[in-house]
């Protein structure tokens, strides 16, 4: 059996209870110590392969210790300390570090502090070579990836486990407004998926969405956008069991009637929205087309930060809506919508 160890996922500010969700239930008796803004430190004995299964997370780290930090540049001296202090020999990810291995630390910082994240990274590198004879590294060149997270008088000091290829699922073609896979999962994870699911994302864009339903078991899984070119990017990335289609998802004349158990999507806000769009007439004509091929008891997730515009949509076509958890996403606040049919007897 694996040794129980602590671990930290950092994820999308606003997502932390989706992922702790998933972790609590992917890796079998784990339980959550803490949830910090974007980050969860968690202890469980699942090994390394397990924890890679988690697709709501960014990244993943080894936690090594929670240290204590003061405000000002001069106590940085005692950081370099309590490093050179921290026993690391005996970690299972740390065991065939030796002398001379290369290692880079980066550095978060958030409150009111007068020295700057890099001279904290700094401090840490200093604390490591004396202690365990680590050299500077680089970006494209080390051995080791230290990471220290500074909330005010806390310091969480951790142990990357993970690099660009899990977060982005190895290599894929993003289109330009593309959600990055962890977050498209969470919303993937927030509709309950199941295997008798008729899954739809009307807004698919290069496809990252039903990619990432592609993890579980579904009847089907349809992804379609307005744009050839978003499609023939969605078909290249897709795997076999996902049909991608070019289709105006308000005119969605291929797909019949209450036949959709699930729809999830990134609709068009931010700056995928042009000037001079009408995005409340497209957000009433989607909705008049997603209220025609859902099910009874279908269910849409919605991610907008038009909340004036999903509510009048939603109004005009008689269903019903609920803001489920609000993001930090391209600076700035989308909300996550679970939006339903008005159900007879209410």
């Amino acid at each position: 059996m694996s040794p129980t160890l602590t671990y930290m996922a950092t994820v999308v500010p606003g997502l932390e209870s989706v992922a702790t969700s998933e972790i609590c239930t992917k890796l079998p008796g784990a339980w959550v110590q803490t949830q910090l803004r974007g980050r969860i430190l968690f202890n469980t004995d699942s090994p390394r392969e397990d924890l890679l299964e988690l697709r709501c997370v960014d990244n993943l780290y080894l936690h090594i210790a929670w240290l204590k930090i003061g405000p000002h540049k001069a106590h940085l001296a005692n950081l370099t300390t309590d490093i050179e202090n921290t026993a690391i020999d005996h970690i299972p990810y740390l065991a065939t570090a030796n002398p001379g291995s290369k290692a880079i630390v980066s550095a978060s910082r958030a409150g009111h502090h007068t020295f700057s994240r890099f001279e904290a990274a700094d401090a840490v590198l200093k604390g490591l070579s004396k202690a365990h004879k680590f050299v500077p590294g680089t970006i494209d060149a080390h051995d080791l990836d230290f990471r220290l997270d500074i909330i005010e008088t806390d310091a969480l000091f951790s142990l990357k486990l993970t690099d660009a290829t899990f977060r982005f699922r190895g290599m894929r073609t993003f289109s330009r407004a593309a959600l990055r896979p962890s977050m498209a999962h969470a919303l993937i994870w927030i509709s309950e998926p199941k295997p008798c699911d008729v899954f739809l994302d009307p807004f698919c864009g290069s496809g990252t969405i039903p990619i990432e339903r592609a993890d579980y078991e579904a009847l089907s899984i349809t992804g379609v956008d307005i744009s050839a070119e978003a499609v023939m990017a969605a078909k290249d990335n897709a795997p076999n069991n996902v049909n991608i289609q070019q289709m105006d998802a308000c005119n969605l004349l291929d797909i019949p009637a209450h036949s959709v158990t699930t729809i999830v999507t990134n609709l068009p806000w931010g700056k995928q929205i042009a000037p001079t769009q009408d995005i409340g007439s497209l957000y009433s004509q989607f909705l008049q087309e997603a209220k025609r091929v859902l099910a009874p008891r279908g269910k849409a997730i919605l991610l907008t930060d038009q909340e004036d515009a999903i509510s009048e949509a939603c109004r005009m076509n008689e269903l019903q809506y609920q803001p489920l958890c609000t993001v930090s996403l391209h600076g700035s606040l989308p909300i996550i919508y679970l939006v339903t049919h008005r159900l007879q007897n209410q």
